[in-house]
């Protein structure tokens, strides 16, 4: 299904969060020419400058624009939004420890890791974003858009705290 404009900045953002994860799932990249690291400690780093650079004001926004508009017009969506939150909060956590010097066992860690980040955009993607696409009136879609743009776009202060 094709996304709406709104949601598109965000599907942006999923793809290369899913190129990390696979990298992480793999423990290299499937691209020829990827610049993607075998060294655990590097791909530590690769997930701190991704989470710091993109993702973390990516959730700031979901949470902030999307998921209140979902939890008052969509209310059979409620559990979902609890979920997604949770895998925020799970993601954001782990990022902490990696970032704060936590090493140990990165080869079973940072694959989870990656499977975690891909499960959630899934759902993302294919559950939520297509009951949103379905579900709320255009004009809706476009104030959300808009908010989320603004946020994405402007100036950030996101830290891992």
């Amino acid at each position: 299904m094709k996304r709406h404009q709104s949601l598109v900045l965000l599907s942006r953002q999923h793809h290369d969060a899913l190129v990390l994860a696979q990298g992480l799932i793999l423990g290299r990249s499937k691209a020829a020419r990827s610049n993607w690291p075998t060294d655990h400690r590097l791909q530590v780093d690769q997930i701190h400058d991704f989470f710091q650079e993109t993702f973390l004001a990516h959730f700031n926004a979901e949470e902030k624009y999307l998921f209140p508009w979902v939890v008052e017009r969509m209310p059979g969506r409620v559990a979902l939004i609890e979920e997604l939150r949770q895998d925020h909060d799970d993601l954001r956590s782990l990022v902490r420890e990696l970032s704060a010097g936590c090493l140990n066992e990165l080869g079973a860690r940072l694959p989870s890791f990656g499977r975690l980040m891909e499960g959630h955009i899934r759902k993302e993607e294919r559950v939520l974003f297509q009951a949103i696409q379905s579900d709320l009136e255009a004009v809706e879609l476009d104030e959300i858009g808009a908010n989320i743009k603004a946020h994405l776009t402007g100036p950030r202060n996101c830290l891992l705290d």
